[in-house]
């Protein structure tokens, strides 16, 4: 495109004409180059969006169009300026090109100025206007159209964003990305801009949520992508070579930058060169569609333990998932893993990193091995489909040094080794000398150790194969060289991806070839090395996923096979896991959630563990950061490794609270906790506050009073807000969503909702001024015990409980009162007034102990039969469930089994799953699936002795709890 600079001699007198002729001028001149960029795109296979940022335009042009939008905005924008509107798209896209995450209008109104501010101007008008010319550019011009989380919650601003192609503060994460990701780099994915884009947006989990946001978006991350990656002298079909330029030079600046992009480019040359995994091969299909098994099962080992085999699950990492769908991030995070083969769930976050759990029964093949609880069907069809043990009825187990035994997936074993055989109770184990019973600690299976004795004849080979497993004598195959990620001893390796898969192969009988087959292709032909018992040989280029490897030795003097084997290979994607935090091999340090926010990390409602050699000290550092990364504040703690959950939660509860952290953290967008010791490993987590489209911010005035101010990013003009008093904790009143507002002196809630987007705050309160406040209790009134009622109180606590909250012990403590207040009167409402009397009873008056009402609640639970007996056994078992939640749960599911069944409940764990939560924490209910809840609630309205038999056994334990915290008087309690 020519300079019109240099080539267009009436360009100063058009200039002088005005902003409506220059506007006309460009408008014609990106029609006539988006227009023919739109018809290249549409021929690409698949076709491909076109980005207002591919304006093409000349520095001198470009300014030109800066001073005839800003000309056409203080001019009032009528119709004369809006009817040519492909200049105001560009403009859009190229402040889209400098957001960095905080508010997109105000930087749009300070390059044009007048934007907010012009005679007889509607802002909301005109940004829903610049919305409705980027639709009309997708169009006209094939425009790229925003997807993902990112679109939903900003539906204006998400236009010109997407079509920046790439904001300039995401554009380091990108280029780590990439680099990251260069190993599992084939040339299917990098013709194929979708299927990369969903490889790429599956490995983004360490990142920040705002680049995660973007990334969700997977046709955009693999078309830029596509583009960033092709060679160095070539023009990609899917960026202009002016765009491309230009993001690679902003890329580059940088110098670690441009060292992972320059790595991840030879990457992706050496894969084009190398003509790996062509388009048109016809021996080895994309991987799209076919099964992942091997790469996601889980993984069945043995422990040796005092009293017999103690059967384990290994379970696997799933992140290959989530490029299938990618709500499995989500879920995973938020949603509890149930385990065939354990009783109780497993904390949420808990398949985020790949771990051991033990099993109490085993596994049946023909249930799904992993599901998650209250997961969508989508996903857990999906875990179900890609997780998956081996079929039975026998098990074959590989004895290792240290009491550990390892499944031979193909089910043989060989001479002189020794093994443990796990089967069903109705499968008979091979009648040989060398198998023993043994004793396996799980339900439903039984097991022998098994000693294969060096010389085995025909008839022991014959009763062997009568239980499935098969002897190999004539042959082995091993990985030599690089120790391999995994190895079973017999049949099954794993590499990562990158790594040289090195094979030995090993024949006690006089070889002259080798016949080597991958995955049902042709085989490849080596000759044995003369007077050589092995064979070594290298195995190059294995795409990620599993493989199985075919070994033939041939003879060419007798003509035939001689032996024969074969290996499973599963090469591993060599990505961090979802939500990696840690960084150092000695030391790992995890998180529930897996991947937890500011504020969560704050309130207590995240956990911490660090793992490390045991009774090593390190040292602990916590640092607060501002959005450009400075740090504000940080904390230097010496502790000891390993380090548990509760013994993180005693250091947060006592230092996240102090002065020096707590001055900043309102200020704060993350913080960093990292531990090290030198010689043994590092480890960090970083916790975002959180990209939101709306946010609240609190500010102290000189009087002293709080006051709140909504960030709303939406670009939407339907705002809504409202306060909620603590005296009046579930009724809103409506407040200004443009103005400050002045937080009351016992503090309150406020909330605001966008359309579907909703942020809510706990306000602190004036501690000076609430004494003076003597009925500033919470006050709840219901009408009716109804379910509308019921769900009324449980939406109202999620509010409350999910809110943000600043990090002072006087909002906490506000918030509490709050919380439990709902609770007891949604627990009185449905349990009856003879109950709310007792509840009454409890609550504290002063510096007064409440009484005693335990044995009274005891009475309460029921008249029938079946209703004391549960509540007697509910009494008799307190002190067992006083410190252990799952006691309580798996006792409480017992002890109610028969009311639960009378009342239509027919799944007692089901039960207590619900109606504990349900009686103290009850906005954690909101999560399940809406027909359940109400199904349950109806339940818990129509016999109320489950709700209260359900806070008879929690009260009743928080009770045995404080007792047992007290001193002992006279020796007894």
């Amino acid at each position: 495109m020519q300079d019109p600079r240099e080539v267009t001699p009436g360009m100063d007198g058009m200039a002088r004409g005005g902003s409506v002729e220059l506007l006309k001028y460009l408008h014609k001149r990106l029609h006539d180059h988006f227009r023919s960029l739109h018809e290249h795109r549409q021929a690409l296979q698949p076709a491909a969006p076109v980005f207002a940022l591919e304006h093409s335009l000349s520095s001198g042009d470009f300014e030109l169009l800066l001073t005839a939008v800003r000309g056409a905005v203080g001019q009032g924008l009528d119709t004369r300026f809006r009817t040519w509107w492909l200049p105001f798209v560009v403009y859009a896209a190229e402040i889209g090109y400098e957001y960095i995450g905080d508010e997109y209008w105000p930087l749009f109104a300070q390059k044009a100025p007048g934007w907010e501010s012009s005679p007889g101007w509607s802002v909301p008008t005109n940004r829903q206007r610049i919305k409705q010319w980027f639709k009309l550019f997708a169009t006209d011009y094939g425009g790229a159209e925003p997807k993902g989380g990112f679109a939903a919650n900003f539906n204006i601003i998400a236009w010109p964003i997407t079509h920046a192609i790439m904001p300039a503060d995401l554009q380091r994460h990108f280029a780590q990305l990439l680099f990251e990701s260069r190993a599992v780099l084939t040339a299917e994915l990098l013709s194929d801009p979708n299927a990369l884009g969903a490889c790429l947006a599956s490995r983004t989990g360490g990142y920040s949520e705002r680049f995660q946001i973007f990334c969700s978006n997977q046709s955009l991350l693999g078309q830029v992508a596509a583009a960033m990656l092709s060679g160095d002298e070539e023009d990609s079909p899917y960026l202009v070579r002016s765009a491309l330029t230009r993001l690679v030079d902003d890329l580059t600046n940088e110098g670690q930058s441009r060292t992972w992009l320059t790595r991840a480019k030879h990457s992706a040359n050496l894969v084009r060169s190398s003509g790996f995994l062509p388009m048109n091969s016809p021996k080895r299909p994309a991987n799209r569609g076919r099964p992942l098994a091997a790469a996601t099962n889980p993984k069945l080992v043995l422990r040796r333990v005092e009293g017999g085999w103690r059967p384990s699950l290994e379970l696997p990492d799933l992140t290959p998932l989530q490029a299938r769908n990618d709500q499995i991030g989500q879920e995973l995070r938020n949603c509890r893993p149930k385990i065939e083969g354990r009783r109780q769930p497993l904390p949420r976050g808990k398949l985020l990193y790949p771990g051991e759990v033990a099993l109490s029964t085993w596994p049946r093949p023909e249930s799904p091995i992993i599901q998650l609880e209250r997961g969508s069907s989508v996903v857990n069809t999906l875990i179900a489909d890609h997780c998956s043990i081996t079929q039975g009825p026998w098990w074959v187990f590989r004895k290792q040094p240290g009491g550990l035994a390892v499944e031979v997936k193909g089910k043989f074993v060989r001479p002189g080794h020794e093994y443990c055989l796990v089967g069903r109770l109705t499968s008979e184990p091979p009648a040989l000398p060398c198998v023993a019973e043994a004793t396996v600690l799980a339900e439903g299976v039984h097991a022998f150790d098994v000693k294969i004795p060096e010389v085995i004849g025909e008839a022991e080979i014959a009763k062997l194969a009568a239980a499935d497993l098969s002897v190999v004598t004539d042959v082995s195959i091993r990985p030599v060289g690089l120790v391999p990620g995994a190895w079973d001893g017999e049949g099954a390796v794993e590499w990562l991806a990158g790594e040289p898969a090195l094979l030995a192969v090993r024949s006690s009988q006089a070889t002259e070839m080798c016949a080597v087959t991958i995955d049902g292709d042709l085989p490849i032909v080596l000759e044995w090395p003369a007077t050589k018992p092995e064979l070594t040989f290298a195995l190059e280029d294995l795409a990620v996923g599993p493989h199985e490897v075919d070994v033939t030795l041939l003879n060419a003097g007798v003509g035939a096979t001689i032996a024969s084997g074969s290996l499973a290979i599963t090469i591993r994607d060599p990505h961090t896991n979802l939500d990696d935090s840690t960084e150092g091999a000695g030391i790992r340090l995890f998180a529930t959630p897996g991947r937890p926010k500011l504020t969560e990390l704050w309130d207590g409602s995240a956990s911490l563990s660090i793992d490390g050699p045991l009774d090593t000290k390190a040292e602990l550092m916590i640092a607060l950061r501002d959005d450009a990364g400075n740090t504000l504040a940080q904390a230097h703690h010496n502790i000891s490794l390993p380090f548990s959950d509760s013994a993180w939660e005693r250091l947060a509860d006592r230092e996240l609270h102090k002065r020096k952290l707590l001055a900043v953290y309102d200020e704060a967008e993350s913080c960093e906790v990292s531990v090290s010791r030198s010689g043994v490993g590092f480890a960090s987590l970083v916790c975002e506050r959180g990209f939101h489209p709306l946010r609240w911010v609190l500010t102290k005035r000189h009087n002293g009073e709080h006051e709140a101010r909504l960030i709303d990013r939406t670009g939407r003009d339907d705002t809504q807000v409202l306060l909620f008093p603590v005296e009046t904790p579930l009724t809103g009143e409506r407040c200004n969503s443009r103005r400050p507002i002045v937080v009351p002196p016992n503090g309150g809630l406020l909330q605001a909702t966008s359309g579907n987007v909703t942020s809510a705050i706990v306000l602190p309160p004036e501690p000076n001024r609430m004494h003076e406040r003597l009925n500033g209790r919470p006050i709840m009134r219901y009408a009716e015990n109804s379910l509308s009622e019921m769900k009324r109180l449980i939406f109202g606590h999620h509010r409350w409980l999910h809110a943000d909250a600043p990090a002072d012990p006087f909002t906490h403590h506000q918030r509490e009162q709050v919380l439990n207040t709902i609770t007891t009167t949604l627990v009185s409402l449905a349990a009856g007034k003879r109950w709310a009397h007792l509840e009454r009873k409890r609550i504290p008056v002063g510096d007064r102990k409440p009484p005693d009402v335990l044995d009274e609640m005891r009475e309460l639970v029921g008249q029938n039969p079946k209703q004391r007996a549960a509540a007697q056994q509910i009494a008799s078992h307190l002190w067992q469930w006083a410190d252990s939640q799952a006691a309580l749960s798996e006792g409480f599911a017992s002890a109610i089994r028969i009311i639960a069944a009378a009342s239509g409940i027919d799944d007692p764990n089901t039960a207590a799953d619900f109606l504990l939560p349900l009686v103290t924490r009850p906005g954690t209910l909101v999560s399940w699936d809406e027909t359940e809840r109400d199904r349950l609630l109806d339940c818990v309205l129509h016999s109320p002795a489950l709700i209260r038999a359900a806070r008879f056994a929690v009260l009743g334990t928080e009770d045995l709890r404080e007792a047992s915290n007290q001193p002992v008087i006279g020796g007894s309690r």
